[in-house]
C-alpha cells in the first residue's frame, strides 16, 4: 500500500499541506524546525493515531486549533485498488477515522492496512533503553505477520489490567485470582507468537550481519517475563504473596525482554555508538524482510534525519536495502543531496509549508 495523495491540516506547524508522493522515494529537505519531521509524524499518525514523538494529542494539534486532520489516498500495488483514509484528532484526545468513507471502530484496521515503520534519531533507544522499547519493536513485527496476535494480546492486556486493579484495591483472593485463567491462556499464546517470531528474526539478522564487512556477531534471545523453565500459571501461583505486597502482577509477557548480546554480554556494553546505530538499522531491515516473507506485504518507511545518523557508506547500503524491502520511503533532512541519485521526488519544507521541487 502506498500513499498517492496526502493532505495535512492543523498538525504541529503544518497548515494547508497537500502533495502527491513519489511511489518509491520521497526526499523532504529544509532548515531545522521547518516541519520536515512533522510531515513524517503525520504519516505515522494516520496509521497508528499518534506520532513517533508523542502520544499526546495536545502536543500534535497546532496552536490555536481545536483539532488536526489528515486525509490520504492510498493504492494497493498488488490489486491496483484505491482507498481513502481520513483521521481527525481533537486537542482533548478524541479520535475519529474513516476508511473508504466508513467509520473505523478500531485503529488496528488502519494499522494493518497501512503499516508504517519509523527510523528516527531516537531509534538507538532499541539498544540503550529498557525492555519496553524492545517489546514495542517486537510486537510491531508480530502484529504484522500473525493475524491472531492482536486479539490475544488485547485479551491479555485486559485481564492484566483487571487483575492489577483488583490488587491495588486489595480485593478478595477469589476476585483477584479469578482473572488468572484468562491471563494464563492469552499470555501463553502471546509468548508463543513472540518466541517463534524472535527465532525467525534472529536467522535473518545473522545473515544480514554477516554481509557486513565486519560482522557484529549479535545474538537475540527472548525472555518470557517469568521464571525460566516454569509455566506461567505456576509462576503466578508461586508469587501471589509478592503480587499482594507490590499490588501489581510481576510475572507475564508484559515483563518480557528481547535480549541482544555478544558472547552473552549486552551489546550496549560492547558496541560503539556508531555500531549500535548500524545494529538498529539491521534490526529494522530484518523485520521488514520477515514481514515481506511471511505476509507478502511491505511497509511505508519513514527515515527522520537519516544522513546525520549514518556515515556515507552505510547510508547508501541502508537506502538500497530499504528500496528493496519497503513499499514507499520518506526521508527527511536539512539536505538530501546524496540520495538524489535514486529515482525520487523532492519536496522543500519551510515554515510549515511544503513545495515540490522540480
Amino acid at each position: 500500500m502506498i500513499l498517492t495523495r496526502l493532505e495535512i491540516e492543523g498538525f504541529r506547524n503544518l497548515s494547508g499541506v497537500a502533495f502527491d508522493p513519489h511511489p518509491t522515494l520521497n526526499l523532504l529537505n529544509g532548515p531545522n524546525g521547518a516541519g520536515k519531521s512533522s510531515v513524517l509524524e503525520a504519516i505515522q499518525c494516520l496509521s497508528t493515531g499518534h506520532s513517533f514523538r508523542s502520544r499526546k494529542a495536545r502536543e500534535l494539534v497546532s496552536s490555536g486549533k481545536d483539532q488536526l486532520s489528515i486525509v490520504a489516498r492510498l493504492r494497493d500495488l498488488g490489486t491496483n485498488r484505491g482507498h481513502r483514509i481520513g483521521l481527525a484528532r481533537g486537542r482533548d484526545g478524541t479520535l475519529t477515522m474513516r476508511l473508504d468513507y466508513e467509520a473505523v471502530d478500531n485503529i488496528a484496521q488502519a494499522t494493518r492496512l497501512l503499516p508504517v515503520k519509523t527510523l528516527s534519531p531516537d531509534s538507538h533507544a532499541l539498544v540503550q533503553e529498557g525492555p519496553e522499547e524492545r517489546r514495542r519493536f517486537l510486537d510491531w513485527g508480530v502484529f504484522h505477520v500473525e493475524p491472531r496476535f492482536f486479539d490475544v494480546w488485547r485479551l491479555y492486556r485486559r485481564a492484566l489490567s483487571q487483575r492489577n486493579q483488583a490488587l491495588r484495591d486489595q480485593r478478595s483472593d477469589s476476585e483477584v485470582w479469578s482473572w488468572d485463567e484468562q491471563l494464563i491462556e492469552a499470555g501463553e499464546q502471546v509468548d508463543a507468537y513472540r518466541r517463534a517470531y524472535v527465532g525467525q528474526l534472529a536467522e535473518i539478522l545473522q545473515a544480514r550481519s554477516e554481509n557486513l564487512g565486519t560482522p557484529l556477531g549479535v545474538a537475540l534471545r527472548y525472555r518470557g517475563g517469568w521464571a525460566e523453565g516454569t509455566a506461567l500459571g505456576e509462576s503466578l501461583a508461586n508469587n501471589r504473596l509478592q503480587h499482594r505486597r507490590m499490588r501489581t502482577t510481576t510475572d507475564g509477557p508484559h515483563r518480557a525482554e528481547l535480549a541482544m548480546t555478544i558472547d552473552a554480554v549486552p551489546v550496549r556494553q560492547l558496541l560503539s555508538r556508531g555500531q549500535q546505530k548500524v545494529l538498529v538499522y539491521l534490526m529494522h531491515l530484518s523485520q521488514l524482510e520477515l514481514m515481506a516473507a511471511r505476509s507478502g506485504r511491505q511497509a511505508i518507511v519513514l527515515c527522520d534525519d537519516l544522513l546525520s545518523e549514518l556515515d556515507g557508506d552505510n547510508v547508501d547500503d541502508v537506502v538500497v536495502q530499504l528500496l528493496e524491502l519497503a513499499e514507499q520511503v520518506f526521508v527527511s533532512g536539512v539536505t538530501t543531496v546524496p540520495l538524489e541519485r535514486y529515482d525520487h521526488r523532492r519536496f522543500h519544507v519551510k515554515q510549515g509549508c511544503l513545495t515540490a521541487v522540480q
